[in-house]
């Protein structure tokens, strides 16, 4: 063959096998068996020029050769010999060489220099590689970019010198003749029983195998490393086993075919033919034929490769029905596979301080590989504490101490509390709910260490330690229920975590608790999860003699033994990973710093603590393992990971690289300053209101991290945890360290409900008041929490407007021009550090201003040959559906890797996404706090997850429905597991959570999938899904509650809806289970009479079926009602079922407003019955008189036919129900005309149940009271009534402009005078005019006289002072203290409070009876609810030394709107203002026992703190002075001051 420098294309297409041979060997200059392979594979030249990598690797040719082939065959193509830019050199090393440049050169790691080493990486090779090539051999991106790199500046540098690595493994010896010899056993028990035997036949079967392409010997042996036992055989020298190579593997699958009959054997063959789910082609039909089992198995390794041929394999034995086989052949490798993991990593150690890293990081230098360690350590001695410092640097889960004296001085866990937090714990209180028991103990978030056997610093007999017999008896099965608890997948996930026994002493006989515990592990989990370090020689050898003895498993390779405590000690400290600095400071008084201790910081379980010197003093900066860490995070950040402080730490190191600072950076800067500053409050808290994926957080920690030097700052890790425990901890993060406190800036992340907070806030300062937090000293801005509010929004800017804007800021999707210009800006230095950033598409996407066209061209070019009958694209289906309706959704690692059936043995995180091309470009791997942290993998940015579900549904023809019908069905993702429970609160989340709306605080009626899928399938596909979800949900409500919506809402289907609520209800009775019950038949009844009116007909019998709906609808809104009155408290946290379908604050009194509006479909209905009929006034008399309860249904006229008697029977079935309506609607009116009098209203929810119950109130006054004109004419026609007929006038008059009642009259402050001129009227002509005194006409009699006085002082009808005090004494003589109405103590309060130079002896016995009368009456009322006051004490005197509320507002309503106002009476800053000081009077007093008195001469009266937060703890004696105000529970003091 000619071998010019230049060749034609055309010519390679000629080429003829033999010629192939010949370039490989004479021009690529490959070995003489790689270019057999391709004779052998029939390579000519017109298969040559369609080759790539892959199909070359596919041959069985290292990577090596293959990346070299490849290059060289590039250059063919283009018609031009391959010509190296390198030295010439560097093509001379061998494999061994390029290992040594690459280690002591370039400083990779040496995990990444054997890598190449194993795949024949020769200098001829290296020198064809580019950067994608080093990737597919495992080698980061950070590490491929530093190789490439160096090799190009070899050009530009001297020859480097190359030492051989001296800490090589030394020459594998050959394994012992016995096991060389032992015969083949085809059945062994189990693989540890049998390694030595199965090592001996994988050496004499190795010999027998033949290379099929080997052309010029067909007895050509393979040379194959010989197997040894792993393990330290003397210090400084270990043997090692190789990995589990393809002879392992084909020894493993040619011991099961063998186990085959011949006539299974061809059948197996025949299936194997057929395989085609492999990514390679199926294996000929000519290489199987005349095969034994061994020459099967050699071409299965050869063909698929020793990690997919077992899968194979097993797959084709079940596919023949030899379900045992494949099982047996399944285990064998998981077994091969676990014992290959720990040789693996221990194979190239030279020492016991190399094993020890390896066997605590898997190969690696950085105890981050775990995610928690487990240790069993038995009886200690004070000499070896010094060197048990390595556990304070262990994530420890827990400690299971057979110490009874850790505990005391000199104990281990004493020593290890001096400086880390730990709970110490009893093996009893593992007993219980997984998830309970988690919570209890603090688990994840704090060491448990767990006493064994005895705690001898407790004096208790219970707690002395036990002698082995008594052990056995009493405590052996609590301490195995530990084990179990820990080794339970739902609390530890198999595989991310490792069991260190620490025998500090030694274990001399089986009779120890110790090894009862070894025991109960290895029925749990595999012995290789298990480790022993040993404090001496002799500890070791009479533990693994035990263990070999009675377990028959050799923990030689997996224990450390010939190392000092000192030397294990000094190895794990000096391990990575790059975490905190040795040293963490904070920010304290005086520009001064204070230090953060690790056991202050293992106490802030939920708070992630910014540090003034975060990320600095880590590591070395200048080391490649930093360059690499920093390339890592950057490269995480912008594809589209969530920000780290690392992020800014390394835009801070290089200023001429910023961060980008967001438009509104500067915003929320001055926001967190000026309240800082101006604001009086102890804690404030500021929204920023952001859309999903716009970088709202990333900008909040951004400002967060320029602040650190000012504020303690911290993020809240979890918001499910108690907001009393965050607050504790903020409080103690505030006073750590320190005699002044320090202001705190909390971060709040992807809070939904801007509610939520408002509980943490209150949590704060009540917890300040108990720690004694001087408010009123000091410097003020120091006393003081920050709450910065990260709530995503689908509309930021509207919920903006909506809320106090001094207290929040939004961003939105969009960026503006300068924003435009920092992104392109800081795309070219990422061009400069990074390859193809370009390809960091969250990065991306806000750089192109989230650009739809963009988006939706990547996800059809990356799901152009979408296949959802794969597996990895049904689970990126499923991502796409999570991450598009469902905000923080993601599914656990662990859970990915079940759902690809990746149990063999631990598996990197890079395996999930390898599995998941072509798709992984889109995906990442976050770390989640929740449930003890553990590791989920989502679609990058949620704009992407969109834009892939509609690529599904344009190209692939996949609906919505139809992925989460799939979703639905797979038993793995609703299975027990703590991690699988999140994933189902996220699913369950999609289908029943409801967004607000973009115009203001009410939510859509369904989420936004249930949405979609009606809008696209209708009622059937939306049904099926949710009785499919109840199935998997079976208990919770919310599932059943939410179709029961859909269906009456949108279907009007209300038996269907009814049985679908009666299920919730039956799952959990609370009041929205109820509720929703009600709402069913609400609707139900204004349906019917919907379609009756329509109809113009009247139907008795419609007549019974409404009034039966309306008896049910009622009975469930009244028990709704009840069960929101019975719980003590609302919730803090609501749960998923716990309140209809999307979180509301407390039920309140939406029972009692449903309950009106059911009462008035009733009255609506009753109305239109012929002799009822409103439109004619005797008529509605019947109906007035009827419902009243003052004539039968025989007194009503009415025609007598069928129709109206059969009307007559059903009125008179449910006359009991009738009759009682008005009366019960009166009660309810005048329970919430209290409710809304005397309770603050704040939330929207309130707001519109007040309109709602206005609504109806206009209602019941055109039915029930009688109009002026209609009494007159009752007056003429009955004259000898006329005075009754006067009083019944005036009291129709005060009912219907609602001024019947107490608390009615107290809200007509704010109405015009002449209306309150009348009411004045009407009760002084009843006064007068009713012999029988009724005791509360008098004591409206002299409220309304009070509020007239206010509003209209010169009125005519307005009695003085002394009338009315006069009149209230005598009503108080009457009622004596103990009445059940506060009403009269309330008036009590107004007329005969004191002035500063009087004393009135009896107002103390008023103040402690409206405190009884007010709990009695209102306790419904007022609990956990803050009352208003109507009138303050001003310094005037008689009625004109009160001042009501709205005269104060309506001297600020000119200059300022009521928002404004309403926030400043919020907070207290309204007592600052010069109108309000210069009119009320300051009450001087005293606090006692941390209780508040109004002091007058030598009497003290009790007052109530308005703010709990003005009282300082310690119960210290102190003068203070305050403006008084009056509510209906007491005397309230404001803006409370301290004397000193």
């Amino acid at each position: 063959m000619n071998q010019s420098t230049t060749r034609k294309p055309p010519l390679i297409e000629k080429w003829t096998t033999e010629d192939v041979h010949q370039w490989l060997t004479a021009e690529v200059k490959v070995q003489q068996s790689c270019a057999d392979r391709f004779t052998e594979e029939e390579v000519s030249g017109a298969c040559l020029v369609s080759f790539n990598k892959t199909d070359i690797l596919d041959f069985g040719i290292k990577h090596g050769p293959a990346v070299k082939i490849t290059a060289h065959l590039e250059s063919l193509k283009k018609a031009c010999k391959h010509q190296s830019e390198f030295p010439e050199y560097v093509e001379k090393w061998t494999k061994e060489q390029v290992s040594q440049w690459l280690v002591q050169h370039v400083n990779v790691y040496s995990k990444y220099a054997e890598r190449l080493q194993e795949e024949d990486v020769s200098g001829d090779c290296l020198v064809c590689f580019r950067k994608q090539d080093l990737v597919d051999l495992d080698v980061k991106g950070g590490p491929a970019v530093r190789i490439i790199s160096a090799l190009k500046q070899l050009n530009q540098k001297p020859e480097p010198t190359l030492q051989p690595i001296t800490d090589q493994k030394e020459a594998a010896k050959p394994t012992e003749p016995g096991n060389a010899q032992a015969k083949e056993i085809n059945r062994p028990e189990s693989y540890e029983n049998t390694e030595s035997k199965r090592d001996g036949i994988v050496e004499k079967d190795s010999k027998q195998i033949q290379l099929p392409f080997d052309k010029t010997s067909e007895k050509k042996e393979i040379q194959q490393p010989k197997p040894q036992n792993t393990g330290v055989r003397n210090k400084g020298t270990v043997v090692t086993t190789v990995s589990p190579d393809a002879s392992r593997i084909t020894v493993e699958i040619k011991n099961i075919l063998d186990d085959l009959l011949k006539v299974d054997l061809k059948t197996f063959i025949f299936r194997l033919r057929l395989h085609t789910e492999s990514k390679r082609k199926p294996i000929c039909q000519s290489k199987l034929e005349d095969k034994d089992s061994m020459d099967i198995a050699k071409l299965m390794t050869d063909h698929y490769g020793s990690k997919e041929a077992p899968q194979v394999a097993i797959q084709t034995l079940k596919e023949i029905n030899q379900l045992k086989l494949a099982c047996q052949l399944e285990e064998r490798i998981s077994q091969l596979m676990q014992m290959t993991l720990s040789k693996e990593s221990v194979r190239k150690e030279a020492n016991q301080g190399e094993k020890l890293k390896t066997l605590l990081s898997c190969g690696g230098n950085s105890l981050d590989n775990y995610d928690k360690f487990v240790v069993v350590v038995n009886k200690s001695n004070p000499e070896q504490l010094h060197y048990l410092q390595f556990l304070t640097k262990l994530k420890l889960f827990c400690v299971l101490d057979f110490d009874p004296n850790s505990a005391a001085s000199g104990g281990l866990c004493h020593s290890y509390r001096e400086s880390r937090w730990a709970n110490q714990h009893t093996p009893p209180q593992f007993q219980g709910q997984t998830e309970s028991v988690t919570k209890n103990l603090n688990l994840y978030k704090q060491t448990s260490w767990v006493f064994c056997n005895g705690r001898h610093d407790l004096d208790s007999h219970s707690n002395l330690e036990l002698d082995y017999k008594n052990w056995l008896r009493k405590s052996c099965k609590d301490v195995e229920q530990v084990v179990s608890f820990i080794c339970n997948p739902e609390v530890l996930l198999h595989g991310r975590y490792l069991i260190i026994f620490l025998l500090l002493s030694p274990v001399d006989t089986e009779k120890d608790p110790v090894f009862d515990i070894y025991k109960a592990f290895i029925k749990h989990t595999e012995e290789e999860n298990i480790i022993s370090v040993c404090e001496s020689r002799s500890t070791y050898l009479k533990w693994r003699e035990l263990i070999k003895e009675k377990c028959d498993f050799d923990i030689e390779h997996l224990s450390i033994n010939e190392l000092t405590l000192s030397e294990i000690n000094g190895t794990i400290m000096m391990m990575g990973p790059f975490s905190q600095s040795s040293v963490r400071l904070l920010p304290s008084s005086g520009s001064s710093t204070v230090v953060l201790t690790q056991k202050d910081e293992d106490l802030l379980t939920a708070l992630d603590v910014l540090c003034t010197n975060q990320c600095e003093s880590v590591s070395d900066e200048n080391s490649s393992e930093f360059h690499e860490f920093r390339i890592s995070v950057e490269e995480e950040f912008y594809r589209g990971g969530k920000v780290k402080w690392w992020n800014f730490y390394f835009c801070d190191k290089d200023k001429a690289k910023p961060f980008i600072k967001r438009d509104k950076y500067e915003n929320v800067m001055k926001l967190i300053r000026s309240q800082w500053r101006a604001s009086n409050d102890m804690c404030v808290l500021l929204n920023l209101f952001h859309h999903p994926g716009c970088g709202g957080t990333t900008l909040a920690m951004h400002v967060m991290w320029d602040l650190r030097h000012e504020f303690r700052c911290a993020v809240l890790k979890d918001n499910s945890i108690p907001k009393t425990e965050v607050a504790i901890q903020v409080i103690k993060l505030m006073k750590l360290e320190s005699d002044k406190p320090s202001p705190v800036l909390l971060l709040v992340d992807d809070s939904k409900e801007t509610e939520k907070p408002y509980d943490l806030v209150t949590c704060i300062r009540k917890i300040a008041v108990d720690e004694n937090l001087n408010l009123s000293l000091g410097d003020p801005p120091n006393c003081k929490v920050i709450i910065l509010n990260c709530v995503r929004s689908h509309s930021p800017r509207e919920q903006y407007r909506q809320h106090n804007q001094t207290q929040n800021q939004f961003i939105t999707a969009s960026l503006t021009p300068q924003e435009q210009k920092d992104f392109e800006k800081k795309l070219k230095e990422l061009e400069e550090t990074h390859e193809k950033p370009e390809n960091f598409y969250s990065f991306m996407i806000l750089k192109r201003n989230f650009d739809k066209t963009y988006i939706n061209g990547l996800a059809h070019n990356t799901m152009e040959n979408f296949d959802f009958s794969t597996k990895e694209s049904q689970l990126f289906a499923f991502l796409a559906l999570l991450n598009t309706y469902v905000e923080e959704s993601e599914i656990s690692l662990s859970l990915c890797e079940d759902f690809f059936g990746m149990k063999f043995f631990r598996w990197t995180e890079d395996s999930v996404l390898e599995r998941m091309n072509p798709y992984s470009n889109f995906l990442i791997i976050d770390r989640v706090e929740e449930w003890g942290g553990y590791k989920g993998l989502r679609i990058l940015h949620h704009t992407i997850a969109s834009a892939c579900l509609a690529e599904l549904e344009r190209s692939c023809y996949k609906k919505v429905s139809d992925i989460t019908m799939h979703m639905l069905h797979y038993d793995l993702f609703f299975s027990a597991g703590v991690i699988k429970h999140r994933l189902m609160l996220s699913i369950q989340r999609m289908l029943i959570e409801r967004q607000r709306k973009k115009d203001g605080d009410e939510r859509e009626l369904f989420s936004p999938l249930i949405h979609k899928i009606h809008n696209q399938q209708g009622r059937q596909t939306v049904q099926e899904i949710f009785v499919k979800a109840s199935s998997r949900f079976v208990t919770s409500a919310s599932i059943p509650q939410a179709l029961a919506r859909y269906l009456y809402i949108n279907e009007r289907d209300y038996p269907e809806a009814l049985k679908w609520a009666e299920k919730a209800k039956d799952i959990k009775e609370n009041p929205y289970t109820f509720d929703t019950i009600g709402q069913i038949y609400k609707s139900n009844l204004k349906s019917n009479m919907d379609r009756e009116k329509q109809e113009k007909s009247q139907n008795p019998e419609d007549l019974h079926t409404n009034i039966k709906i309306a008896i049910n609808g009622m009975k469930a809104f009244q028990r709704a009602q009840e069960l929101a009155e019975l719980a003590d408290e609302p919730q803090e946290e609501t749960a998923d079922d716990n309140s209809e379908d999307y979180p509301r604050k407390s039920y309140n009194v939406y029972g009692y407003v449903s309950m009106l509006e059911m009462a008035f479909l009733v009255f609506d209905i009753l109305s239109k019955l012929p002799f009822f009929w409103e439109h004619n006034p005797i008529k509605k008399m019947y109906l007035q008189s009827f419902l009243r309860g003052k004539i039968r249904m025989t007194s009503v006229h009415k025609e007598d036919n069928e129709i109206n008697n059969r009307f007559v029977e059903i009125i008179n079935e449910h006359e009991g129900f009738l009759v009682k309506l008005k009366s019960e609607v009166k009660e309810i009116f005048d329970f919430l005309d209290c409710y809304f009098a005397y309770i603050k209203v704040n939330s929207e929810f309130d707001a519109l149940n007040h309109r709602t119950v206005s609504e109806h109130f206009k209602k019941y006054v055109q039915l029930f009271c009688t109009t002026p004109e209609e009494m007159k004419k009752e007056k003429e026609n009955k004259s000898n009534l006329n005075l009754k007929l006067d009083i019944e006038e005036r009291k129709v008059f005060l009912e219907k402009n609602q001024a019947d009642t107490f608390s009615g009259i107290l809200q007509h402050l704010d109405k015009p005078a002449e209306e309150m001129e009348k009411i004045t009227e009407c009760y002084a002509f009843l006064h007068k005019a009713v012999s029988q005194k009724n005791i509360q006409m008098k004591i409206n009699y002299i409220i309304s006289n009070i509020v007239l006085c206010h509003l209209k002082p010169k009125s005519k009808h307005v009695k003085s002072y002394g009338f009315l005090s006069a009149l209230l004494l005598e009503t108080l003589q009457d009622i004596g203290l103990y009445h059940n109405l506060p009403d009269a103590y309330y008036l009590a309060l107004l007329l005969f409070w004191p002035s500063p130079t009087e004393e009135n002896t009896e107002i103390g016995k008023y103040v402690t009876a409206i405190r009884k009368s007010s709990h009695k009456r209102l306790s419904k009322l007022l609990h956990k609810r803050s009352t208003i006051a109507y009138f303050y004490l001003t310094k005037e005197e008689g009625l004109k030394r009160l001042v009501s509320k709205p005269t104060l507002d309506e001297s600020f309503l000119q200059k300022i709107s009521r928002d404004t106002l309403a926030q400043l009476w919020r907070n207290g800053d309204i007592f600052k203002e010069k109108a309000i000081i210069s009119r009320l009077h300051r009450v001087s007093g005293t606090i006692e026992q941390e209780d508040v008195y109004a002091n007058y001469g030598k009497q003290k009266i009790p007052v109530r703190p308005a703010r709990i937060s003005g009282i300082r703890s310690g119960f210290s004696t102190e003068k203070v002075s305050f403006y008084l105000g009056f509510a209906i529970n007491g005397p309230i003091a404001y803006d409370i001051k301290y004397e000193n």
